[in-house]
């Protein structure tokens, strides 16, 4: 027999989550997600301004034996948690989040969270927020921010940020938090490594700036 498409409508906010979860529970981690609204048009997602960010990313499902293939191989991610919150034009969106250890990362082995848009599994990273060098007492990471030049260009120290990220955000510049030969002269976002709200924040504006370029 063929395999079957089957389309739940009308489901509340509330009952998402769980129904995501069962979903996943019954082997079926890739649900395709749209919002039912009065703006729910092309137009409508494309004026995502950056200020529109969900109120409460609430945790989905947390998955195990996650993993993403980079050009130079295989990363595995534990924890991999799958997030939700919902905005005034993309509706329900899911961002996950992947811990990784990197060895010998610019002089020794740092914490990795990559932020994967995600429908339940990793599909497109987004961003990747690493361990300061003081992560031992700081528990801080942090990850650069593109779109300058409208697409993956990052920011330089003199440049101006969109309004947002100095709004919203605290930010440094990566090479005074990685010191290490080549290092970049760019502007980066900090986050503390509980700090999910701001990495999941980031990650869905610098999404929405790749869909510009």
């Amino acid at each position: 027999m063929c395999p079957f498409s089957v389309t739940v409508q009308n489901v509340p906010d509330r009952e998402l989550g769980p129904l995501l979860t069962q979903l996943s529970n019954a082997g079926f981690d890739n649900p395709i997600i749209a919002p039912v609204r009065g703006d729910d048009s092309p137009t409508a997602a494309a004026s995502a301004g950056p200020a529109d960010l969900p109120t409460d990313w609430r945790l989905v499902r947390e998955r195990k034996g996650e993993s993403y293939r980079w050009p130079k191989g295989r990363e595995r991610y534990t924890p991999y948690r799958v997030f939700m919150g919902r905005t005034r034009a993309e509706g329900a969106v899911q961002i996950g989040l992947g811990e990784a250890l990197r060895k010998n990362t610019r002089g020794r082995d740092r914490k990795y969270v990559v932020a994967f848009l995600s429908g339940g599994s990793a599909q497109e990273p987004l961003v990747e927020f690493v361990a300061a060098d003081d992560y031992d007492h700081t528990r801080e990471l942090v990850a650069v921010i593109r779109g300058s030049d409208g697409g993956r260009r990052m920011y330089s120290a003199g440049d101006a940020l969109p309004p947002i990220y100095a709004q919203r955000f605290r930010t440094e510049i990566y090479n005074e938090r990685i010191v290490y030969p080549g290092a970049w002269n760019k502007v980066v976002v900090v986050a503390r490594e509980d700090d999910d709200e701001t990495m999941l924040n980031h990650a869905l504006i610098q999404s929405r700036r790749r869909d510009r370029s």
